[in-house]
């Protein structure tokens, strides 16, 4: 599926990117990076995604047992969260990392090597499952990261991992799944390929000026109608003409600027007729003012809590503050506990788990 040509410009690997179906690029099978350059077009893409994982994160995560805060051991957890692992990055990166893959692709991984965690995007991992068979349990018996030769009778490792020279086998005693069907590649992708669509066109429209078509028209008959905007007009002439038109244009062109399109035509060109552009990028201002409304919904995430929005600006929001944090954030912090807790019974016995501390009352009623 990877090398099938793309039907719209027949480079393999493309799989529409070049027409933006986001729809089609999820069927395809697109690699997490090419879905990653695209949504960086995206105005607010990745800040109402910071904003989400900020959130989440908005209060201190604590160890409990039998609902009572274990203090030392929170702080023992506080410091595995800032330890940096090989890689030279946080603990708490790398589990932000994770998150903010799970939010856009539905499901990520973190390992943890009984010190720290690395975060794993869904395509670097491969699941085997103990019984192929079973039609409703999906008992996955171990995972693989890079090249792995696993042999006939695999035994647990004390570690909870094999490392081999290109590859790791994990057990699923150190390997956190986050899975959600709540996330950006699940949502409305129509409306988040027309945001993608117009916004393009918006910065088409304001940094390479779209004058719209020019038609020429010559004293001889041509075979072929031309229609062309100006850098097509100026790849239709012959080389020598357009050498001479070049250096006139440089002329013409004193400040430099690389948008200001400037088109000399030679004699052959009797009359030019120019069409503006039947849709205007003033036409696309309801989009844009609803841009934020868009991404809000593509993230099931409310605007008031990303900061976007008339809401934002409320001073009198602590009954809508309450009602998005109790709807939203609770769920997704709970269930980002319960699935971190993982480390907190490795780290410390099987008793303790994680949950985020609950926010302050004057926070609540500001």
């Amino acid at each position: 599926m990877a090398n099938k040509p793309c039907e719209y410009c027949q480079k393999n690997g493309c799989h529409g990117e070049c027409e933006n179906y986001i729809l089609e690029m999820a069927m395809a099978g697109t690699k997490i990076d090419g879905f990653e350059r695209l949504f960086r077009e995206i105005p607010k893409f990745n800040y109402v995604l910071n904003e989400k994982i900020n959130s989440i994160f908005g209060t201190d995560l604590e160890v409990a047992s039998n609902s009572d805060v274990q203090s030392d051991l929170t702080n023992q957890f506080n410091q595995f969260l800032y330890a940096t692992n090989e890689n030279g990055n946080t603990n708490l990166y790398e589990i932000k990392k994770a998150i903010k893959h799970k939010e856009i692709f539905g499901e990520s991984y973190l390992f943890f090597d009984n010190i720290n965690v690395y975060a794993l995007t869904k395509d670097e991992v491969e699941a085997y499952s103990a019984d192929e068979t079973n039609p409703i349990i999906d008992a996955i018996q171990y995972y693989t990261v890079g090249t792995c030769e696993v042999p006939d009778v695999l035994q647990v490792d004390s570690n909870g991992f094999i490392k081999q020279d290109t590859g790791y086998i994990i057990f699923p005693s150190n390997m956190i799944k986050f899975k959600s069907d709540e996330y950006v590649l699940n949502s409305d992708l129509k409306q988040l390929q027309i945001l993608l669509e117009i916004n393009r066109k918006i910065y088409d429209s304001t940094t390479k000026r779209d004058y719209g078509d020019l038609f020429l028209f010559t004293d001889t008959p041509q075979v072929n109608m031309i229609s062309a905007v100006a850098q097509r007009v100026k790849d239709s002439v012959n080389t020598a003409i357009e050498k001479m038109r070049e250096r006139v244009a440089e002329l013409i062109k004193r400040n430099k600027v690389d948008d200001s399109n400037v088109v000399v035509l030679d004699e052959t060109y009797k009359d030019v007729k120019q069409i503006a552009p039947i849709t205007k990028v003033t036409d696309y201002q309801f989009i844009w003012e609803h841009q934020d409304e868009i991404l809000s919904s593509v993230f099931n995430f409310p605007m008031l809590l990303a900061g976007l929005g008339d809401d934002a600006g409320n001073v009198s929001k602590s009954a809508l503050l309450q009602d998005a944090r109790a709807n939203t954030l609770t769920p997704i912090k709970s269930d980002t506990a319960n699935s971190l807790s993982v480390i907190a019974r490795k780290l410390f016995g099987e008793q303790y788990y994680l949950r985020f501390q609950d926010y302050p009352d004057e926070l609540i009623q500001s």
